[in-house]
């Protein structure tokens, strides 16, 4: 009886989010192509800020180079790098559209960069990206196809080099999933910095930097945070020739230490959307490993894999059109490990996330981070 109810509630909640809330979103993407005004790679100019990331800026500098049209600038931000990223772009880029900046020794951080290269920048669209992505050839043509708005969120899709990475993919793209759903109903409550398209006119007038100077990272979550509380149209799209590739973190450790970092700044940022969606997801994941603790000491097994592999089957259902979208197939067959481990995972992260300090960029990050 139990289950039953538990699968009732846990399907139509799902169902309504993930599934009907997937194709409430694809219906409103179609519509931000079809305006008069639409955005000019002419009056775009990609802010790049960078520390350390000489192993990994080569296929950002191959994805420029290879691009059918040009933004209207490049400017790169180094955050006291302590590596040869700058001179790899020296030797790299030529031309007058790209320009490379030292922060000053009182500056530090990937908000201060950002800033700092919009300073620098010129045009009226705005494009922030990580150094360590890749994209299509066709990404700036696409671009050029969406109608002026506040502010666009574009995919970032993680990809995996090893097979256990694909877990990481799935953790990531099951929250992306959800933030689409609720963009299909209402609006997102996340962003990607590594791939975050906005309007320099509304930046200027909302960005409320000094309300979280105190949180070195976060520049996509506070930057979204003051666009809605400011009223703008912020749009979210899942075109797949929209996206930016990165890798996946390449050790446990460094997975750790980002769901840390992501976690705390968004239990900051106090978006009451956000909050109830994660007491929904606690309440629903303490309930499904409630059923499952309890057919295990009653040695029940049969009931026990039964309700396991329900509850993957209509995860894997419900997901799937996200997946598909974005192209990672491979990373959706790895859904009933992750189901398993998910568990597991989350007290992990819950016993650690009030004493344990997480780095960023070779960076201690205090507790309040």
């Amino acid at each position: 009886m139990m289950e039953c109810l538990f699968f009732i509630v846990y399907g139509a909640i799902m169902a309504g989010i993930v599934g009907i809330g997937y194709f409430k979103q694809r219906k409103k993407e179609r519509s931000y192509t079809s305006g008069k005004q639409l955005v000019s790679s002419e009056e775009l100019s990609v802010i790049i800020p960078f520390r350390n990331e000489a192993q990994r800026l080569f296929q950002l500098l191959d994805s420029i180079r290879g691009a059918k049209i040009q933004a209207k600038s490049y400017v790169f931000v180094d955050d006291h790098s302590e590596d040869d990223s700058m001179a790899i772009l020296r030797k790299n880029l030529s031309g007058s559209n790209w320009k490379a900046i030292v922060l000053e020794a009182n500056e530090q951080g990937k908000k201060v960069a950002i800033r700092r290269g919009i300073q620098e920048s010129e045009g009226q669209w705005i494009l922030s990206m990580d150094a360590d992505v890749s994209f299509s050839n066709d990404y700036f043509s696409t671009l050029s196809t969406l109608e002026h708005t506040d502010m666009y969120i574009l995919p970032a899709v993680m990809v995996a080099q090893r097979w256990y990475e694909h877990l990481y993919e799935v953790d990531l793209i099951l929250v992306n999933a959800a933030n689409c759903g609720l963009a299909g109903w209402k609006r997102p409550i996340m962003a990607s910095g590594a791939n975050l398209l906005y309007s320099r006119e509304t930046f200027v007038r909302l960005d409320r930097i000094e309300r979280h100077k105190h949180m070195p990272s976060g520049d996509d979550i506070y930057l979204l945070r003051d666009f809605r509380e400011g009223a703008a149209d912020v749009r979210l799209m899942t075109d797949p020739a929209l996206a930016i590739h990165t890798e996946t973190p390449q050790s446990f450790s460094e997975f750790i230490h980002q769901r840390l970092r992501w976690l705390a700044k968004t239990g900051d940022v106090k978006d009451h959307l956000s909050t109830s969606l994660a007491i929904i997801q606690a309440v629903l994941t303490f309930a499904f490993v409630a059923l499952l603790v309890s057919k295990g000491m009653a040695r029940e097994w049969r009931s026990f894999c039964s309700i396991f592999a329900v509850k993957t089957a209509i995860d894997m259902l419900l997901f799937y059109p996200y997946f598909h979208r974005i192209k990672r197939l491979t990373s959706w067959c790895f859904i009933p490990i992750y189901e398993f481990l998910f568990p597991f995972y989350t007290l992990l992260i819950l016993s650690m996330m009030y004493w344990f300090k997480p780095k960023w960029k070779g960076r201690k990050l205090n507790r309040n981070f």
